[in-house]
């Protein structure tokens, strides 16, 4: 019985217990007066009925005050704990007789996972059982995951068949996790707030359909920051997600919910977006790899939109080289401008080879790190990869320029806060009725997200119209003039890639006030790609017993997406710096 194994995941036995004649796979709406819990013994549990558990089909609305939410908020998201809680507490069906050789699914990459399944070692049907395993030992404590794809097991076995009749895919059964901003076809794409949990999607996000029809195989949906306007990963419904390598710590965002879950092997990629840095240090505080690439190489189709600037859909996986696989797969074949365009067809004449690093140049610019006692850990560890580099012979490049100050650029290039209230105006007004608010006022008005969004939104409802805004006409023309001078240095000073840590500080204890102190902004705002990967640890404490990770972004020119991966190789592979957080040894 689910309320035998709640003890795992410390649920009450009355949210979990039902009648006999009540155990179906579906919840049903109503107040806290007429609602009936869901669980299911052994001889009614199938993997579909415990995944729709997991899904909007058991979402059941009801008023509470939350420190931190608004006003106002929808108990849904303990509710969904509870339901994650009680669905991936329940035994999973064994597996069929495999080799006693049979690898752990959680820790391959891509690459080994191809091999293990071409050898025979594994099949697609066990790679699910172990995410939903895995998913059930490890996300009651972080929080990674807002739900799960209701037909997982049965998605694998179609790949299994595949297999069997010859036919095999070049992402075969990869698992891949999907930020709820973007759309999964039959599920809920709620952005995080409980007034979206009606908009089901009709079909997959473009950057999701290319995954699948290579042979990815859809693990769920990652939580993320509410609309992905924020950068702690709090959501109405999600919750707070936390650190993967110290749980008392963010995880960064708002992509951090697809960066956990990849960091701890509930998945073995997954998508984010970014708007200035949520793909970026996410994956820095996760201790993995992030992706964002030249714009318009990727279809943002699918996605809840912030920003037509600077929005990109990009993978966070654990190696430089898996992230490279993803994106070559996810890349639209119609790339909008030239820059894609180039960085499109280079990728299409083949992968990336890893660079040798002799020569080769790095500006690092000096401004991006921080000036405090509370920023040395993270300069020290950049400058010992720095010298790292330098032992491979790269040859580093201090850049002073006083122009590229994260801070400055923040208040100067992000023109998202702008455009999103008519994105988000036009997002709710394409929904069917009833699939969530009628407007952003409305949105507002409910109270019913995070108290860290307030601001945002109130900014967001009178900016209607950003270009009557001569603040967004001049944040839009310094940006094409700092992207000129950019580009100018790195000629001038014949540079392959810009250099310096994602974030300035280490990741945050949950309740400090959330400090901007990141430096995605440029790469964000002026439209070049960039990929951050480990660059090492602080020093192990109580709470972090491997340290907290620490990431290095690399940014190159627009279009030279395939160059900066051939890079990036060659530093992860001089680095060597991930190490795998406590929390994926939970049992």
């Amino acid at each position: 019985m689910c309320a035998e194994n709640l003890v795992t995941f410390d649920i009450p036995e009355e949210e979990c217990a039902a009648p006999a004649a009540r155990r179906r796979p579906r919840g049903n709406y109503g107040d806290a007066r007429r609602r009936r819990k869901r669980c299911f013994d052994e001889s009614t549990w199938t993997p579909r009925a415990a995944a729709l558990m997991m899904s909007r089909r058991c979402i059941q609305p009801e008023r509470s005050r939350r420190a931190g939410m608004g006003r106002t908020t929808m108990a849904v998201s303990h509710h969904i704990k509870t339901i994650l809680a009680c669905a991936l507490a329940l035994p999973i069906p064994p597996a069929d007789a495999s080799p006693a050789s049979a690898p752990d699914p959680g820790e391959l990459s891509i690459a080994e996972m191809l091999q293990a399944q071409a050898a025979g070692r594994i099949r697609c049907a066990d790679v699910a059982r172990n995410a939903l395993a895995t998913i059930r030992q490890r996300d009651p404590q972080l929080k990674a995951f807002i739900s799960v794809n209701p037909d997982l097991l049965a998605d694998a076995q179609k790949l299994d068949a595949l297999r069997r009749a010859g036919t095999v895919l070049p992402l075969h059964c990869i698992p891949i996790a999907v930020k709820d901003n973007l759309d999964a076809k039959g599920m809920a794409t709620t952005g995080g707030s409980v007034l979206l949990h009606g908009n089901v999607a009709g079909e997959d996000a473009d950057a999701l359909s290319r995954l699948r029809d290579a042979g990815a195989l859809f693990i769920g949906k990652t939580n993320l920051d509410e609309l992905a306007v924020a950068g702690s990963t709090i959501s109405s419904l999600g919750g707070q997600t936390l650190n993967a390598y110290d749980p008392t710590r963010f995880a960064a965002g708002s992509s951090g919910g697809s960066a956990v879950a990849v960091a701890t092997g509930m998945s073995l990629c997954a998508l984010g977006t970014e708007t200035v840095n949520s793909l970026r240090n996410a994956a820095s505080s996760a201790g993995v790899v992030a992706l964002r690439s030249t714009a318009g190489l990727v279809s943002r189709r699918g996605a809840i939109a912030q920003s037509s600037t600077m929005d990109v859909v990009g993978p966070i996986c654990r190696s430089v080289d898996d992230a490279a696989r993803v994106l070559a797969v996810m890349a639209d074949p119609r790339p909008a401008g030239a820059e894609a365009a180039r960085a499109a067809t280079a990728l299409r004449a083949g992968p990336p080879a890893r660079a040798s690093l002799a020569g080769k140049r790095f500006g690092v610019l000096a401004n991006l790190f921080g000036k405090g006692p509370e920023h040395e850990p993270v300069n020290a560890i950049i400058r010992t990869a720095l010298d790292a580099l330098r032992a491979q012979g790269a040859q580093i490049v201090e850049i002073d320029d006083a122009e590229f100050d994260s801070d400055l650029g923040s208040k100067r290039l992000n023109v998202a806060n702008y455009e999103f209230g008519p994105l988000f105006e036009a997002f709710l007004a394409r929904l069917p009725t009833g699939a969530g608010p009628a407007s952003l006022r409305a949105y507002v008005a409910a109270g019913r997200y995070p108290a860290g969004m307030s601001k945002f939104l109130q900014q967001a409802v009178a900016w209607q119209d950003p270009l009557a805004m001569p603040e967004y006409r001049e944040a839009l023309r310094y940006g094409d003039t700092l992207r000129r001078k950019m580009l100018d240095l790195m000629d001038t000073q014949a540079l392959d890639a810009m250099v310096y840590p994602a974030q300035k500080r280490p990741p945050l204890a949950v309740g400090d006030a959330p400090r901007p102190e990141r430096n995605g902004i440029f790469a964000s705002a002026l439209g070049f790609p960039a990929i951050d990967l480990p660059a090492g640890f602080t020093p192990p404490d109580a709470g972090a017993p491997v340290g907290l990770p620490v990431g290095l972004d690399m940014l190159a020119r627009p279009g030279d997406d395939v160059r900066l991966l051939g890079l990036a190789l060659a530093v992860e592979q001089t680095l060597q710096a991930r190490r795998k957080p406590p929390t994926a040894d939970r049992r």
